[in-house]
C-alpha cells in the first residue's frame, strides 16, 4: 500500500503539473472515440497496450471480458456500454482478452459468482468448439 500511495503522491508532484492543461479540459468533457472492453486481469492495460491518450478509450474491464445479453435489470457493464454508445457515440467497440477458463472448461465451482458470470460466454464457447 505505501508503494501504491508513494506513486499517486509523485503523480501529484511530477506527472499531473507537466499535464495540467490536459486534466483541466477532461475535467469539464468526456470524448472517448472507442469503447474498449477488455478481461480485467492486471496484465493488460488498455491504455498501455493500444497506446492511447486518456479519454480517448472508454474502458470497461470485467472477467472474461464480457458483455451479457440485455436485461432489464441492467448491471455495470450493460449500463457502461450503453453510455459509451449513446452518450459518447464512440465510433469503435473493441472487445480484447483471452477467456482460458471458458474455453477450457475449467471447473470454478469452488468460485460460484465467477462461475455463473463466465456462463454468459457459454454461447461463444460453443461457437469456438464448432471451429
Amino acid at each position: 500500500m505505501k508503494e501504491i500511495i508513494e506513486g499517486f503522491l509523485k503523480f501529484q508532484k511530477n506527472a499531473f503539473p507537466e499535464r495540467v492543461k490536459l486534466f483541466k479540459s477532461l475535467a469539464n468533457q468526456q470524448s472517448s472515440r472507442a469503447l474498449f472492453i477488455s478481461c480485467f486481469d492486471s496484465r493488460l492495460v488498455p491504455e498501455l497496450v493500444t497506446p492511447r491518450e486518456l479519454s480517448d478509450l472508454f474502458v470497461i474491464r470485467n472477467a472474461g471480458n464480457i458483455v451479457p445479453f440485455y436485461s432489464p435489470e441492467p448491471g455495470g457493464v450493460l449500463a457502461s456500454f450503453e453510455y459509451a454508445v449513446a452518450a459518447l457515440k464512440v465510433n469503435d467497440i473493441i472487445i480484447c482478452g483471452a477467456m482460458t477458463a471458458v474455453a477450457t472448461c475449467e471447473c470454478l465451482d469452488h468460485m460460484p459468482p465467477v462461475s455463473r458470470w463466465l456462463r454468459y460466454a457459454d454461447s461463444a464457447r460453443v461457437v469456438n468448439e464448432a471451429r
